[in-house]
């Protein structure tokens, strides 16, 4: 009988380990039972001898069984990576024998993740990716609020008093953003071969504020600032040092000459360092206190980019009171005769300025403000499309589960758990979408590339968009999630079967069936419904892109070349004036060129023009309002150049080509020599207005022989008489409104620095290039040429955002569109499939085939009209948010929205027609016969 007790008691242990067995992997799972059972066998049998099997021993030998329950725990996740294992092999060998199955999921995953990555890596590397520097998170980017917007630029004068009176920062460092200047690796004098660097110049403790030390030799420091006579001394990127000197470590101190200029090397930025400009690629950097004896004439630089790092402990709010406390010392220091130049709605919106501190970790760059909104809503509609992608591939994956119905039902009955198919069917799922997303991650570093062809050419941008961990991780967030979202449905219906009607029933048949297809009719409604969302965004951005190419900009664009021309440095005023007078003459009598002009600014460029208010004698503007008015300096020629048309009196003639005497500059860096009262009593210069100034100012009167006073930076104004009225015009942008505007005599008044050349040509002017630079070249070898481009591509490049934006949503939609009608007949060929036999008793019966593609047509047009419906009231609620890209037409505009859901309804009809025409041709007898 004690026997017998022993046993059974033995045989309870037994048991207790072969339960907690269950857990250990199978490949371990007889050594860890053997190892424990024997074990307990021999400590019960000493127990027994001993007389010494009681409850307390028991409860022993218990607790050693937890013991083997925590051992069986720790061993679980080798378990799931053996089970894990499985599942992929089987997934991979299910997915290599539907090959046509695999590469239609896997491409439109692949489309749809790739799309995304390449987004982000633009969003990344403009907007997220810190600079490469010490502590980015305590960064900030100065700006000026002012009426209009943000001004990013500050004097030399008004850094240095931020330098010297702040307490908030360790540090703040200026750039000028680059520039470019001839260079040749030689002794002054030696002839060394010219090229061409951007070299930017930066304060002294450019390098040391942001943390970033030389790879060899050293960088610049304040000493180089301090310094009473500066040494000219600079400091290469590594790009650069790679590139024209081999890493060669002898580069310290050698000579290098910057537009005449010798300078020592003194030390090589490190790899990856751009400076604090994103998209930037500086060749070398220089001290920012060499400027008067490298530019002779030029003081100080006035267009300064300012950055500054916070000390530990000082919060933003703080840093921007002390700025600003600074900035309105400044005000107040403006002497009473130049404010008493003011009006009283200047000097409002003047002292009403504000310093900004914005986060700088991720640097700066020109780019960020126009492209930041255009890329989160690229962002919203690429992620959409793989919405759409996973939508397409959970109806492949639920037509699929159909086809293995009997399979899984079949796993079901021999005892495997639903979780456990689950589980295998979602690692079949994220497989797909696994082996989508590094397809996509090639796609996507291509499509970035050509994304960055889309970004403002007005100066080369250089944004580093490989693939790095972030988007790595990204890719494979999206990736996983992706597999999840568009497996799991599939999955769970998959596996929610009556098992005796599965076994029983052909595979896609029946109750199980009908409710497949009611889930793949789901999906297909949503997927047209977002397909029609994005063709309405799509149809917006196009039609407002075609508004804005279509759009009188107040001249004629056809057949003009346009190009930059800067005499470099150690040109007088008076001997680059010369030059401009020469080169314009020559390019007036080139072949095929109708005529020629100069003016002081770029066409449809953002910087190029100053404002600043106009005074007309008898005219009293209602209080508080802008007066002012865009100044254009123009050479002789230009409206007929451009053709815009005059509507009232004379152009410039040669009277307004010869410099005048004793007047005040007009340019910002000119000298004033004459100190005339604000209605001066210097002898007028001649303007030609806009029809918008002339209305504003003089009403219904004759505008000609009227005089006004205009005022720029801190000079005082001076008369200017209206000989002309020119055709309004664009200046900044296509966008903008008919703006008030003026222009002068460019030879009345010549400014240093470059000037902009309009030719018109009889012809197509792309081939006059050569021509150009050889009459640039002939004439003066140091004269610089750049920017040669046609008005038309000057239009085209002012419309990068919108071109940007209207291009891929128009891709991006029209893919989404594809991935839905690919759905729509995937779905429909599957129901008619389904539907063989009832086809065959209404064709019996005596249905004709008109009736059978009526009936089928009739069935998709609900799904293509229920999702347009749903389109149709997301667009009215949604497209408000992108009404400040749009142009000439409203969010709800109609027309766009009736185009795109014609268009929809339209491709559907076609895909859903293809298989409403093979049922109308199945034979009847072979219908009925189905089974």
């Amino acid at each position: 009988m004690t026997d017998a007790t022993r046993t059974t008691r033995f045989r309870f242990w037994l048991w207790l380990i072969r339960m907690i067995g269950v857990i250990v992997p199978r490949r371990l799972r007889a050594d860890w039972r053997q190892e424990w059972e024997a074990e307990l066998c021999y400590r019960e049998t000493l127990l027994a001898e001993w007389d010494r099997l009681d409850w307390r021993t028991m409860l022993d030998l218990l607790r050693r069984s937890l013991g083997a329950f925590w051992d069986a725990l720790a061993l679980q996740p080798q378990r799931l990576e053996d089970e894990m294992f499985q599942d992929l092999r089987y997934g991979v060998r299910l997915l290599l024998k539907s090959k046509s199955f695999t590469v239609v999921a896997v491409f439109s995953l692949a489309l749809g993740i790739g799309a995304n990555t390449a987004i982000f890596s633009l969003i990344d590397a403009l907007l997220l990716k810190p600079l490469p520097v010490k502590d980015p998170q305590q960064l900030v980017v100065f700006s000026v609020v002012r009426q209009g917007g943000n001004d990013v630029t500050f004097s030399y004068p008004l850094f240095e008093r931020f330098n010297q009176a702040n307490h908030s920062f360790a540090g703040i460092v200026a750039s000028n953003g680059g520039d470019k200047m001839r260079m040749s690796v030689a002794e002054p004098g030696a002839g060394g071969q010219l090229e061409s660097v951007q070299a930017e110049q930066v304060s002294g403790n450019y390098f040391s504020v942001l943390g970033v030390n030389a790879v060899t030799g050293r960088t610049l420091t304040e000493e180089d600032d301090r310094a009473s006579d500066p040494q000219p001394v600079a400091v290469i990127s590594y790009d650069f040092w790679q590139r024209r000197f081999g890493l060669d470590p002898g580069v310290v101190g050698r000579k290098i000459i910057l537009e005449d200029f010798p300078f020592t090397v003194i030390g090589v930025a490190p790899p990856g360092f751009s400076g604090f400009e994103v998209g930037g690629k500086p060749d070398l950097w220089w001290s920012l206190r060499m400027t008067p004896q490298v530019y002779s004439g030029r003081k100080w630089p006035s267009w300064l980019l300012v950055m500054g790092r916070l000390r530990p402990g000082v919060s933003v709010e703080q840093a921007r009171a002390e700025l600003d406390a600074i900035h309105r010392q400044r005000l107040n220091e403006i002497p009473s005769e130049r404010l008493s130049q003011l009006t009283p709605t200047e000097r409002s919106n003047y002292f009403a300025s504000r310093i900004e501190l914005e986060p700088g970790g991720a640097g700066w760059t020109p780019l960020r403000k126009p492209f930041r909104q255009p890329l989160l809503i690229l962002m919203m509609v690429v992620s959409l499309v793989l919405v759409i992608a996973c939508a397409n591939v959970a109806n492949l994956l639920l037509s699929r589960a159909a086809a293995r119905q009997k399979e899984i039902a079949v796993r079901l009955a021999l005892g495997a758990g639903r979780f456990r198919l689950i589980r295998q069917l979602l690692t079949e799922s994220l497989v797909l979408a696994l082996t989508g997303g590094a397809l996509g991650l090639l796609f996507a570093y291509q499509g970035t590339q050509l994304l960055l062809t889309y970004l403002p050419q007005e100066r080369p941008v250089f944004l580093n968009v490989s693939p790095d961990a972030r988007v790595l991780g990204f890719t494979l967030a999206v990736s996983v999630l992706t597999g999840i979202l568009f497996g799991l449905a599939p999955a769970l219906r998959a596996t929610r079967l009556d098992l005796t009607a599965s076994l029983k029933e052909k595979a896609g048949s029946g109750s199980s069936g009908r409710s497949r297809l009611a889930l793949n009719k789901v999906l297909i409604v949503a997927q047209v419904g977002l397909s029609l969302f994005l063709l309405i965004g799509a149809g917006l951005f196009v039609r407002s892109l075609q508004k804005l190419k279509s759009l009188d900009a107040g001249f004629d664009r056809e057949n003009v070349v346009v190009f930059e021309v800067e005499p470099g440095h150690g040109f007088s005023v008076a001997q680059q004036t010369s030059l401009y007078e020469q080169l314009l003459a020559r390019l007036e009598v080139l072949p095929g060129v109708r005529a020629a002009s100069v003016s002081g600014y770029q066409p449809l460029n953002r910087m190029t023009t100053a404002s600043n208010s106009v005074t007309v004698p008898g005219h009293t503007p209602p209080a508080g309002e802008d007066t002012s008015c865009q100044l254009l300096w123009v050479g002789p020629k230009f409206f007929e150049t451009m053709i815009m048309p005059l509507l009232q009196g004379r152009d410039f003639g040669p009277q307004e080509e010869q410099p005048f005497e004793a007047k005040p500059s007009q340019r910002a860096g000119g000298q004033a020599v004459q100190n005339a009262t604000p209605y001066g009593e210097a002898a007028p210069l001649s303007a030609v207005i806009n029809q918008t100034m002339a209305h504003y100012f003089f009403g219904d009167e004759n505008p000609l022989g009227k005089h006004f006073y205009f005022m720029v930076g801190s000079l005082k104004a001076r008369p200017f008489q209206v000989i002309g009225v020119v055709k309004d015009a664009k200046y900044k942008s296509l966008r903008e409104t008919s703006r008030r505007a003026f222009y002068l005599s460019y030879f009345q008044d010549p400014g240093a620095g470059a000037l902009t050349f309009l030719l018109r040509t009889t012809g197509n002017p792309t081939g006059f290039g050569s021509a150009i630079e050889r009459t640039v070249r002939e004439l003066n070898p140091r004269l610089r040429m750049a920017g040669l481009k046609t008005m038309d591509d000057v239009v085209n490049e002012s419309l990068a955002q919108e071109r940007f934006v209207a291009q891929l949503a128009s891709f991006f939609s029209l893919f989404a569109l594809l991935l839905a009608c690919v759905g729509l007949y995937g779905i429909m060929s599957y129901a008619v499939t389904r539907r063989t036999n009832e086809i065959g008793i209404r064709m019996a019966l005596g249905a004709r085939s008109a009736d059978v593609v009526r009936l089928v047509m009739k069935e998709t047009m609900l799904l293509v009209a229920a999702g347009v419906a749903i389109g149709l009231g997301a667009a009215l609620a949604a497209t408000r948010l992108i009404a400040s890209l749009l142009y000439g037409l409203t969010p709800n505009d109609p027309v766009t929205m009736a185009v795109a859901a014609l268009l929809m309804i339209a491709v559907t009809a076609l895909a859903s027609y293809l298989p409403a025409r093979r049922a109308s041709r199945v034979d009847p007898m072979t219908a009925l016969r189905y089974d």
